[in-house]
């Protein structure tokens, strides 16, 4: 099966093309994954007609920042400079969520796309919900993932949700 990096599938939970903020979350800065996941931003940017994307991840691998190298990848795929908005504060993805939605609020936007690996997004999602975004999901598959790398996702997020779920106990 070849290899692409376009977005699998909306989430369930979403309006279609209400949204016109596009927000791409970040991970390893030099990796495919951020490579792909940049590539399908892009993509969707151009494809709704949207305004804004942002950039999220604070996490610097190597010198290069998330939300830099994400920033960089969307221009050079023809999104423009000027509407590439970066969030650098976040290390995880409770606060991409966080972080994006108060940067959104202050521009007026309550509704956003938000792209990442198909097996991140479900908690992506309930994490950017949560946040009081409206949400639309679009995930991008990893090419060719081996039953081991399923089950390392599988597992690694269940772990990720239920300390996501342990630390918004402890902040109520």
């Amino acid at each position: 099966m070849p290899s692409s990096p376009s977005p699998r599938r909306p989430s369930e939970h979403a309006a279609p093309n209400a949204a016109r903020v596009v927000c791409v979350l970040g991970c390893r800065a030099g990796s495919a994954t951020l490579a792909r996941r940049a590539k399908a931003a892009a993509e969707i940017y151009h494809a709704r007609g949207a305004t804004m994307a942002v950039a999220c991840g604070g996490r610097s691998w190597n010198g290069l920042v998330e939300a830099d190298e994400l920033a960089r990848m969307l221009s050079e795929h023809g999104v423009p400079e000027a509407a590439i908005v970066r969030e650098r504060c976040s290390l995880d993805t409770r606060d991409n969520a966080r972080f994006a939605a108060s940067l959104l609020r202050r521009r007026g936007v309550s509704e956003v796309m938000i792209v990442t690996c198909t097996w991140h997004l479900p908690r992506a999602e309930r994490a950017f919900r949560a946040s009081g975004l409206v949400v639309e999901g679009l995930g991008v598959d990893p090419p060719d993932a081996t039953l081991l790398q399923r089950l390392y996702w599988h597992h690694r997020e269940r772990l990720s949700s239920w300390h996501d779920a342990r630390r918004t106990m402890r902040i109520v």
